[in-house]
């Protein structure tokens, strides 16, 4: 190795860039230099030349008193904290709305009373020096599922919005739906309902559908706004017709919008609606005719201020009332959900990131990574590993920003619901970016603690629930710091396996997790019995013939380790065998199970095969039956008394 790759990889490895890794099989993965210097640019830190290198080392050591300090404590609410101090100072602390919480001067320490939760910011300051420092307070835990739902142990179940059938929504489930819905599962005992993300995809966009690929996560997605009137019954189709759909959604919207403008509640609404919400109307006006990406737009417009404001003109506020019709509906679910006997309500699911050309990244340029985009490594959802094509905010940026983008978009969602997932949590230690050059992928190191720090203390203000989606490389001490926090593990049957192979007792399951059987990127209940995911592996050309007869011999393994597990003998019919899996979960250890729809109602096909796009139907797939029917479904009504017989009975 040369001088100048040791001082690259001692750069890197200072700014939290991994230099090697291992992988799903164990084998260590070294980065190249070329992805350390991709990555270290994406953090702000030139790493191009030798000099890059040697003033990048020598800026790591900062002399004097200033630099003796942290940039961040993170301390529990309501518990009196010293920091010391590396010379005298005066010292003021200021909350989040600019007052001073406390004052004082320190000879050797600061003296921190207890605290409310919440953001702060300490001030140093002597004749030579000035230091500031971020103070987050966090309570000891995240809230917990029993405090919502007065039951030890819980149940719900979870479902594509994108899929419902009704006699209004005109092909396309919609917030009014999501309410139906989840009050007749709350009727048969369910304590939430679970959807994919509905965060913005972009108006300009007609080609998205993916609700993980969206523009911005703090604002809501329009496709699923219901429209005074209605738009028929959903077609018979079993597959959604996206561009047929949004025609016919957009001109009910735009004649609707007509009659409503001028109304006192959406005027008084978007009076105290706040810059960024502005600027996201903005931006969504602006798509309209310069196109969905802002780096191609006019130079004035390129970033938020008065530039942007003159180009959108009076369109925007057509994306404003979008925003409003989408809150409010949403809200109204929640409470029909509530008003039903959910206890949690609606469970919605954070996505992992933005796309590089959406309205999150625009409205944060200070904070975004340049040059790079999320993915993950080969793992067990995708053997060719990922390139999920989403920005990332940068670590030290976002810190530098009070975490404000994350604190907004938290804020947002979880003041709309009883339960948050968090997709991909693993990326709150850290994160796989791919360069955009096409060096190889490597890792990110996250500030994991602070981040934990953020989550509960929105969490803490909202009284929200956080399931944090940690599947994947789990890194050595991920969940049990997480579960210290009080956020809940995500413990899928299927992949919670012994060492032969076999599915664990899910007596075994994580308590301080959701337990389900599979998600929207896993087989269902029937697919996996049935190989289905298999025969996409090979259909879409991941593997041969031969090891695709390997992976069904497996799944004939792995079938009668289920039947073992659940008391089934090798005759029993799938019938016993879905009940028989519900039955085991509703009497896992985990204190809180989900159930599919897909599941419960015998679908084969999953939602979405990660790491493909139209090869398989992602997000494309309606239920079989109406949600005016769900209530009544015989396959649904069981499942429900199986698990109140379990899980919600305790």
């Amino acid at each position: 190795m040369s001088d100048q790759d040791a001082d690259l990889r001692r750069l890197a490895e200072a700014h939290g860039v991994y230099t090697q890794f291992h992988t799903l099989d164990g084998h260590e993965q070294i980065a190249t230099p070329d992805t350390l210097r991709a990555l270290l640019t994406a953090l702000g830190v030139p790493a191009q030349s030798a000099a890059d290198l040697r003033e990048g080392l020598a800026a790591l050591t900062s002399p004097g008193a200033a630099g003796a300090l942290p940039d961040e404590r993170i301390l529990l609410a309501q518990t009196p904290n010293a920091l010391p101090l590396p010379a005298p100072c005066a010292w003021a602390l200021i909350d989040e709305h600019d007052a001073i919480a406390a004052e004082g001067r320190g000879t050797d320490t600061v003296n921190l009373p207890g605290l409310d939760i919440g953001y702060y910011t300490l001030t140093l300051t002597a004749a030579d020096w000035r230091k500031e420092i971020r103070i987050l307070v966090r309570p000891l835990r995240a809230p917990d599922h029993a405090g919502s739902t007065g039951l030890d142990r819980c149940w719900g179940v979870t479902g594509a919005l994108y899929g419902l059938r009704s006699d209004q929504n005109g092909g396309l489930g919609n917030y009014a739906d999501l309410g139906t819905i989840a009050a007749g599962l709350g009727r048969h005992g369910a304590q939430f309902f679970g959807i994919n993300p509905v965060h913005a995809l972009g108006w300009a966009e007609t080609e998205i559908i993916s609700p993980y690929s969206p523009s911005h996560r703090g604002f809501f997605n329009c496709d699923h706004i219901a429209v005074e009137g209605g738009l028929g019954p959903t077609p018979d189709d079993a597959l959604i017709d996206y561009p047929a759909f949004r025609r016919m959604h957009r001109t009910a919207l735009e004649g609707q919008f007509a009659k409503e403008k001028g109304t006192p509640a959406f005027l008084d609404w978007c009076a105290a609606a706040d810059a960024e919400t502005q600027s996201f109307a903005q931006f969504e006006a602006i798509s309209e005719t310069h196109g969905s990406d802002p780096r191609d737009w006019p130079a004035l417009a390129r970033m938020p201020g008065e530039g942007a404001e003159e180009l959108a003109g009076a369109r925007a506020q057509f994306h404003l009332w979008l925003q409003f019709q989408a809150q409010k509906q949403i809200h109204a679910a929640q409470d029909q959900a509530k008003a039903a006997g959910m206890g949690l309500g609606l469970y919605l699911d954070l996505a992992v990131g933005p796309r590089p050309d959406g309205a999150e990244v625009w409205l944060n340029q200070g904070t975004i990574a340049k040059g790079v985009t999320i993915g993950a490594p080969p793992d067990q959802l995708s053997p060719e590993g990922q390139s999920w094509a989403l920005a990332a905010h940068a670590p030290t940026a976002l810190a530098a920003a009070m975490y404000m983008p994350l604190r907004k978009i938290l804020w947002s969602l979880m003041s709309t619901c009883g339960l948050l997932r968090i997709d991909h949590a693993l990326g709150l230690m850290r994160s796989f970016w791919l360069p955009d050059d096409g060096s190889p992928g490597g890792y990110i190191t996250q500030p994991y603690d602070a981040l934990l720090a953020v989550i509960s203390i929105e969490a803490a203000r909202t009284g929200c629930v956080v399931i944090g989606e940690d599947l994947g490389l789990v890194p050595d001490g991920f969940r049990e710091k997480m579960q210290e926090a009080g956020l809940y593990s995500y413990a899928v049957w299927q992949f919670e396996t012994d060492a032969s192979g076999q599915v664990r007792d899910p007596a075994s399951l994580p308590e301080q997790s959701l337990a389900c059987f599979g998600t929207h990127d896993t087989p269902t209940i029937s697919g996996f019995w049935h190989g289905v995911d298999i025969e996409w592996w090979r259909r879409v050309g991941w593997i041969g013939a031969p090891e695709r007869s390997a992976r069904h011999s497996t799944r004939a393994h792995q079938r009668a380790g289920l039947r073992h597990a659940i008391s089934l003998a090798p005759s029993a019919q799938f019938d016993q065998v879905r009940e028989g899996i519900h039955g085991a979960l509703a009497n896992a250890s985990s204190s809180i199970v989900a159930v599919q729809l897909d599941d419960m109602l015998d679908v084969s096909d999953a939602q979405n095969l990660p790491g493909t796009i139209d090869a398989h139907p992602n997000w494309r797939r309606r239920l079989p039956v109406s949600i005016n029917g769900v209530e009544d479904a015989r396959d649904i009504a069981a499942t429900a008394s199986l698990m109140r017989r379990g899980a919600g009975a305790r």
